[in-house]
């Protein structure tokens, strides 16, 4: 598969397999109908055949049908990518900020170490900090994919806003 995606353009995208309650029926694979994608900006092959890749988030993909599936998957699909000038927003500035000190709340909560907490403050300069903000934290995955599906920065970063509100009052 690594193979094949150095080959086609260093594009590759990771998509989680749905629940047993959530299968669907019919010869496709079982798996979410949107998920991320990126380029394979670094590869290492290692002496006993594995490899180690870093992989630069791009965007989300919808599935639209697939091209193969064996010896694995390869799917036409719609991209989207991130919103750049968004980012930029005094609005969604204003709601990472608020974002970031719950999440730091939350993790401190936890027992995260302070050295990861003050590191979460890099996480403003990342062209994708809400989906990894959201990837950090423990709540129901629906919620998780529905952050990820959420292709509007403004709506995204809302939601997530929400949902981590509610975790602090647990806490």
């Amino acid at each position: 598969m690594l193979s094949y995606a150095l080959e086609n353009g260093k594009e590759l995208a990771i998509a989680p397999l749905l629940k047993t309650d959530q299968k669907r029926t019919g010869l496709e694979p079982n798996i979410e109908q949107s998920f991320g994608w990126g380029h394979i900006i670094q590869h290492e092959m290692l002496p006993d055949g594995r490899s180690n890749i870093i992989l630069e988030g791009t965007g989300v993909c919808k599935l639209i049908d697939f091209k193969q599936s064996a010896p694995f998957l390869v799917a036409s699909v719609e991209k989207f990518e991130n919103d750049r000038k968004a980012l930029k927003t005094e609005f969604y500035q204003e709601k990472l900020s608020e974002l970031l000190v719950l999440t730091k709340r939350i993790l401190l909560s936890e027992g995260a170490e302070e050295g990861l907490i003050m590191k979460m403050n890099l996480v403003t300069k990342h062209p994708h900090a809400v989906d990894f903000i959201a990837s950090l934290l423990n709540y129901d995955f629906s919620q998780k994919q529905e952050i990820l599906e959420t292709i509007d920065l403004k709506e995204k970063v809302i939601k997530l806003l929400e949902i981590v509100s509610q975790l602090n009052l647990r806490e």
